[in-house]
């Protein structure tokens, strides 16, 4: 976690300078007297020319200038003064005669002075002056000491965050993206994405398929899974767990937010793994009850406004519990792997099959209309009504499938309600089969 550094309030400041310019020794002397009990270094000049040399040297905190002298006069020193980079802003204070008037004062200002003391000298008003240029100059000094403190914290905070392998991004309050590690910029495939909107650079989504939007700042959702998919710029999907903390200011109030991500690649693949070990079954290597009901809750949740109606076609084999009774369990082991081999060749790529119960199967289909699952439920049942070989001695066993269809549309997409639909469609048409002698009839 990152803390942040206060300044350092004790770091030892530099004894600040200040520079006396008199051509009269006396004057300078008298000075040096009544300034004698002020924390600071005391440098003299007896003309111009020596104060420009030495405001070469030496960086003062306060320059004491007196306006009469042969040679350069004190306005035309603070000029010079004013135009060297290492002098511009060092408060200039003017000593003249307490008559100077109005004109030689805005002169003054002119030149770059920003107070006037009048001679002779008052001890107090010069003190207090001098006092509180002093108190300006330390609080300056510490002020860009503290900058130069906070300089080097960012820094080496910019540095450790380029090093790490998480990605970080920053925001503005406006979900605008203000900056973004190498590695953030590595995995969304975004460089140079400032002023971008977040939703843009790190597009999330469930692995289902569910855009999070701008949820990402939200109070987490108890169903969010543990990882979700980076959508890259260049179109493919990054595994990623992802957290995102709001930046408060002094009131508490969010400033922006902070996002940090990383590669969950092989953690997902070891998830998806264990997943598919407990979400198939082991005799046919279709899905489960409980893989089917996750994936049909799935491409329920992922409908959109224009997206293809759903088919549930729930189906349960007939004639099967002779073949159980009469050959075993291996056999009917083997006539449940060659059912299930015989609906892939029946079905699409996007189709989802399971072995729902012992003879009890399900398909989900997408598709436009009903019409398009009764032509796959008819593709089935004449698949599966081909004898089946038993490896006994040429022995082959004939079963057929009764299937029930249900819609998401006419379901309301609702999960409970396209199952409890073809179930009972499915046992509907049984109950006619078994009337009319019929097998492998379809629900419509």
């Amino acid at each position: 976690m990152t803390q942040t550094l206060a300044p350092d309030q004790t770091a030892e400041l530099a004894r600040p300078r200040i520079l006396i310019v008199d051509d009269i020794a006396a004057n300078l002397t008298a000075m040096r007297v009544l300034l004698r009990h002020v924390d600071a270094e005391l440098i003299t000049a007896q003309s111009g020319n020596e104060a420009l040399s030495l405001a070469l040297d030496h960086q003062f905190a306060l320059v004491l200038l007196d306006v009469q002298m042969p040679e350069m006069d004190g306005f035309e020193v603070a000029g010079f003064l004013r135009d060297n980079p290492f002098s511009a802003d060092t408060p200039l204070i003017f000593m003249t005669a307490s008559n100077a008037d109005e004109f030689n004062q805005l002169k003054g200002y002119d030149s770059g002075a920003i107070d006037y003391i009048g001679k002779p000298i008052n001890e107090r008003i010069l003190l207090s002056k001098v006092g509180l240029f002093l108190d300006l100059w330390r609080s300056r000094q510490q002020l860009m000491q503290a900058l130069a403190q906070v300089h080097q914290q960012r820094q080496i905070l910019r540095a450790t965050f380029d090093a790490v392998g998480d990605g970080i991004i920053a925001t503005d309050i406006h979900g605008a993206v203000t900056w973004m590690n190498p590695a953030a910029e590595r995995m969304t495939g975004w460089s140079a994405a400032a002023g971008r909107p977040l939703r843009q650079v790190l597009p999330l989504e469930t692995p289902e398929g569910r855009d999070l939007g701008d949820a990402l700042f939200a109070a987490p959702a108890p169903d969010m899974p543990p990882y979700l998919m980076l959508r890259r710029r260049e179109d493919r999907c990054l595994p990623v767990s992802c957290t995102a903390s709001a930046v408060l200011d002094t009131d508490e109030q969010p400033i922006g937010g902070v996002v940090v991500f990383r590669d969950a690649s092989q953690a997902y693949a070891r998830q998806l793994a264990l997943q598919d070990k407990a979400e198939t079954d082991p005799l046919t290597g279709l899905l489960n009850r409980a893989g089917f009901n996750r994936r049909l809750q799935a491409m329920l949740a992922a409908r959109g406004g224009n997206r293809r109606d759903l088919a549930l076609l729930f189906g349960d084999l007939d004639k099967f519990k002779p073949v159980n009774d009469g050959f075993g369990h291996a056999a009917g082991d083997m006539v449940l792997r060659e059912i299930a081999t015989r609906m892939g060749r029946c079905m699409r790529e996007v189709d989802v099959a399971a072995r729902w119960a012992g003879d009890e199967f399900a398909v989900l289909m997408p598709c436009d209309e009903l019409g398009e699952a009764q032509q796959l439920a008819a593709r089935l049942t004449e698949a599966l009504r081909e004898p089946i070989a038993i490896g006994k001695a040429g022995i082959a066993v004939s079963v057929g499938i009764s299937i029930g269809i249900s819609m998401a549309s006419a379901a309301g997409w609702d999960h409970a309600a396209m199952l409890d639909e073809a179930d009972r469609l499915l046992y509907a048409k049984k109950a006619q089969r078994a009337r009319d002698g019929r097998i492998a009839e379809v629900a419509r």
